[in-house]
This record gives C-alpha cells, sequence and structure tokens, in this order.
C-alpha cells in the first residue's frame, strides 16, 4: 500500500506561533461550573464593559491610540463589515482596497456590505468617485507586509483594518499615525487564538458610533458569553512583554525558516512584519512545492495571477521548520 504523501498547510492565516506564545504567557486555569452555565443570560449587545474597558487598554498599548467608542465584534471580518455597512447607510455605495494583491476576503466583504469594489479604470469614467468611496485598508498590507498605503488621492472616509498593526506583528514601539475614522482590530489575531472570533471596531465619530451600535444589535444580538468571559479570565493579569517578546521570536524564527526559500520564489525578501511572504512563483518553484507537499494560497485569490503565492509564516514553529526540510530536500534529490 502507498503511504500518504505529509502536507504542510500554510495557506489560511492560522496564526499557531502566536497561539504557542499565549499558551506559554497565560496563567489562568479557566473551567465553566454548572453555576457558570446557569448564568448564561444574553449578553449586552455591543459588548461586555469590561471587556470593552480592557480592549481600550490593550488598543493603548499596541497602538498608540486612544478612541471613545470600542464595540466588541465578530472577530476583525465582522468589524470591517459592520463599519462598512455603516457608510452604505450614509449612501456611500463604493469602496476602496489596495490594488491586486489584497486580501482574499475583501472582495466578498464588500459584497456583504452591499457596496461594490472600486476599480482603477472606474476615474477615468467618473474622476469624482475616489470622493465618494470609503477605504478599507489594511496595515501592515496582507499579503505583502507593506506599510505604504499604495492608494491614489482620497478624500473619503477611511477604515484602518489593523489586524497586523501591534507589538505582535510589527515589533516593539509601535505606533499608528495614518489617518481614519474607524480601526478595527483582532483578538483572533492579536492573541493567535483565531477560534475565539472576537474583534472590535473604535471610533471617535459620535454619529458613526450610534450607527454601529444600531448594526450590531441587529447583526449579532449579543455575541458569545463563553468566549467573552475567556479573554477576560486570560487578560486579568497577563504578562503582555513576556507574550510580546515571544511571539516575535516565534515568528522571526518561522522567518528564517521561510528565508531559506527565497531563491525559489524570485530571491523576493520575506518581510520583517505582518504574516505571509508572497512572492512570484514560476513553474519549477509551483512544481517543487507540490512535490514537497506545501499548500499555498495562489495569487489568483489575491486579484493577481497564480504566478504569485503566498505563504503563512504564523503556522506552527515545527510544521514551519520541517515545511522548509521538505523542499530543500526535495530540490537535492
Amino acid at each position: 500500500m502507498k503511504s500518504q504523501k505529509e502536507e504542510f498547510d500554510l495557506s489560511f492565516g492560522n496564526s499557531v506561533a502566536v497561539r504557542q506564545a499565549f499558551s506559554e504567557t497565560i496563567t489562568a486555569n479557566v473551567a465553566f461550573t454548572p453555576d457558570d452555565m446557569l448564568k448564561m443570560n444574553y449578553p449586552v449587545h455591543n459588548g461586555d464593559p469590561e471587556l470593552v474597558y480592557l480592549t481600550k487598554k490593550i488598543i493603548w498599548r499596541q497602538m498608540g491610540n486612544t478612541y471613545k467608542h470600542v464595540f466588541i465584534t465578530n472577530g476583525a471580518t465582522g468589524a470591517d463589515v459592520i463599519a462598512l455597512r455603516a457608510y452604505r447607510q450614509k449612501g456611500i455605495k463604493c469602496c476602496r482596497i489596495r490594488p491586486a494583491p489584497y486580501y482574499t476576503r475583501f472582495p466578498g466583504m464588500i459584497e456583504a456590505a452591499g457596496m461594490f469594489q472600486w476599480q482603477e479604470h472606474f476615474d477615468e469614467v467618473n474622476r469624482g468617485l475616489k470622493n465618494v468611496s470609503v477605504l478599507l485598508l489594511d496595515l501592515p498590507a496582507n499579503p505583502t507586509g507593506t506599510w505604504k498605503s499604495e492608494i491614489n488621492f482620497h478624500s473619503g472616509p477611511i477604515i484602518l483594518d489593523a489586524v497586523y498593526s501591534n507589538n505582535v506583528y510589527c515589533g516593539k514601539g509601535l505606533r499608528i499615525d495614518h489617518p481614519h475614522d474607524i480601526l478595527t482590530g483582532s483578538f483572533s489575531k492579536l492573541l493567535g487564538i483565531n477560534g475565539i472570533r472576537l474583534g472590535w471596531i473604535a471610533t471617535n465619530d459620535d454619529l458613526m458610533a450610534d450607527r454601529i451600535a444600531k448594526l450590531i444589535t441587529a447583526e449579532y444580538c449579543g455575541l458569545s458569553v463563553p468566549s467573552m468571559n475567556l479573554l477576560k479570565c486570560y487578560l486579568k493579569d497577563f504578562d503582555w512583554e513576556k507574550f510580546e517578546g515571544l511571539s516575535n521570536k516565534y515568528l522571526d524564527a518561522n522567518r528564517t525558516e521561510v528565508s531559506k526559500l527565497e531563491k525559489y520564489f524570485g530571491n523576493e525578501p520575506v518581510p520583517k512584519v505582518g504574516m505571509f511572504y508572497y512572492a512570484p512563483t514560476d513553474k519549477l518553484c509551483c512544481k517543487l512545492l507540490d512535490r514537497a507537499g506545501i499548500i499555498y494560497t495562489k495569487g489568483s485569490l489575491m486579484g493577481t495571477s497564480d504566478d504569485f503565492g503566498r505563504l503563512n509564516i504564523g503556522q506552527d514553529i515545527t510544521l514551519t521548520t520541517n515545511a522548509v526540510k521538505a523542499v530543500l530536500k526535495i530540490d537535492k534529490i
């Protein structure tokens, strides 16, 4: 019987290396008792007040910003879509994102918000379109890791997707100074516990905050009480210095490993920030990855072509090391 080829999934954005750092940092032992179950009432629709308070402190630590209004959401995806819907209610029908390559989910999120995606050639038909659109900007960019906005003149509102704008993925001392009207973030990515599905929206705009509060109530009617209680328990006396240090260490270790493959990817350097490696993939590279059992995200899913690909450098440390070894071994054969 022929043995099944081992596969190494470096495609989807599971931030396992960060999760490993989180698991080594937490000290709380969380368990739900029967009495806890009896208290599982519907939560406050816009987020547990204690968790909202913690989130404001976390935003300040990670990004150096303070906000008047903070809402807990169903991950950063839910935060972005809710924010887009709030602007759709104001009459804005168009959303701008980076030129390709862009985050694979952005087009579907724009459609879910009832908007259409702005394209470069639209400006030739309607030069005023940039002024009646909302910009959904991720910093640093997924998948390239760039800090440049890559957006021509834009005078409309800006939603800043700051999933990777923190000390975990960008190193210590990060401060966000890019102009924005709404900021969105993710506990799932920040802490590596992707399955907890919690994020946030932050803004200083009172009118937008009112719209967002109503949309969140209509969409969620409250989020998972167990997920919010887990976060409150884990983060009560959390050692951020240790966690951020371990996260940087593990992500950098993965970056070092993946950098051994740069010669197969057009010598494109692995970015020092973010969680992905996006680079050219010619036919020989694709064949090598396939033979080594590497699963990756193809460029066509990010608006370019399959002449490019994306590797997740936030995966499990051992898996990443073994994946790199498998490619190098196949190349020698």
